[in-house]
């Protein structure tokens, strides 16, 4: 008795083939951060340029190699500070205490809104 049949070889090169295929599909090219205090826009950022930002006199923000970090923040746990950096969509930096949040812009062509919440 075989323990690997030829239908198992098929189905394991299948699943490598698919997720080869997912991980290389085109990356998110996220050129920009929105920076929001209070629930309002404050300003972008242009990540393709290293600076440092001051955000309201409560948090520096600090852009390096396409990544943006809050480097320093008043707030009394900083969690904003030890989240660290963040490179793609998806994963907001946000400071309670300020009411401040950061979140990079996706840019992939062909990107399209699956859902919109409240």
């Amino acid at each position: 008795m075989k323990l690997v049949t030829r239908n198992d070889v098929i189905i394991i090169a299948l699943l490598i083939v698919t997720i080869l295929f997912i991980s290389i599909r085109a990356p998110y090219r996220s050129t920009e951060a929105e920076v929001y205090v209070s629930g309002k826009a404050y300003m972008k950022i242009d990540l393709s340029k290293d600076a440092t930002y001051n955000i309201e006199n409560h948090m520096t923000v600090e852009v390096l190699a396409g990544k943006i970090r809050a480097k320093e923040s008043d707030c009394p746990e900083k969690l904003c500070v030890k989240q660290g950096w963040i490179s793609s969509p998806g994963v907001p930096i946000v400071c309670l205490p300020n009411k401040i949040v950061i979140e990079i812009i996706s840019t992939t062509s062909g990107e399209t809104m699956d859902a919109i919440t409240r």
